[in-house]
């Protein structure tokens, strides 16, 4: 059954982080679906910079994504693209603290 009216997967892969706030390697890959958007944007980060976004990532309900993780998707033509997160976007149903769906920009 697709998500959003197609099927996508992505696979997740989990930061693993020193106690120096670097990352030491990655956790094993947890696949999800998706509603991948692979367009070309500028977006602002958390650091308020301007940043060159290549895909929009959308998954449904809440996730746990830090700004460290990698997601890796296989695209219409075979390629397998590694996005690393840029910036995340949390959506959640008006008048509430429910999470709708969470973007993550690569």
């Amino acid at each position: 059954m697709s998500l959003f009216g197609y099927p996508a997967k992505v696979k997740h892969y989990k930061a693993n982080i020193d106690t120096w706030g670097r990352v030491s390697g990655y956790l094993a890959p947890v696949e999800k679906a998706a509603k991948v958007i692979e367009e070309q944007k500028l977006i602002r980060n958390a650091k308020n910079e301007e940043v060159q976004s290549i895909a929009e990532i959308h998954l449904e309900g809440l996730q746990n994504i830090g700004t460290h993780d990698k997601f890796e998707y296989l695209n219409g033509l075979g390629e397998t693209v590694e996005y690393p997160v840029k910036h995340i976007e949390i959506k959640k149903t008006m008048g509430t603290d429910e999470v709708k769906k969470v973007i993550v920009y690569g």
